[in-house]
């Protein structure tokens, strides 16, 4: 074997053994989880809702953990077609999110009305 067959034989033997070494296996983000809650309403945006919402005790991570929300006060994106009509700052809503984590993204894809007077809780459960 001539010099060049044998540096062409080791190249593919080593970028061979490379490829099939033992790597550790990249983690997928978890399926994406809707989460409904309850909130009142700050701010009405263009396509976009400012929440005081309540804690959410079940809300997972990006590696699926159940690690909890706390309450607070956030933006959350609301996607085509939720309508925001008759929204205003003040008004209780319970609301249902999807996260996303494979795609980076969460929105509101359903939103109802709660009465005036209906409880809030924004402390620790």
């Amino acid at each position: 074997m001539d010099t060049t067959a044998r540096i062409a034989a080791c190249t593919l033997a080593l970028a061979l053994s490379l490829s099939c070494r033992d790597a550790a296996p990249e983690r997928s983000a978890p399926p994406a989880r809707q989460y409904t809650v309850r909130g009142e309403v700050v701010r009405v945006g263009e396509g976009e809702l400012t929440l005081r919402h309540e804690p959410i005790p079940d809300f997972a991570d990006r590696s699926g953990a159940v690690v909890g929300m706390a309450a607070m006060v956030m933006p959350f994106p609301v996607a085509k077609g939720v309508s925001l009509a008759g929204l205003a700052p003040g008004a209780r809503i319970r609301f249902r999110f999807v996260m996303d984590w494979e795609r980076n993204r969460m929105e509101i894809d359903r939103i109802e009305p709660l009465p005036a007077d209906a409880p809030l809780r924004f402390d620790a459960r």
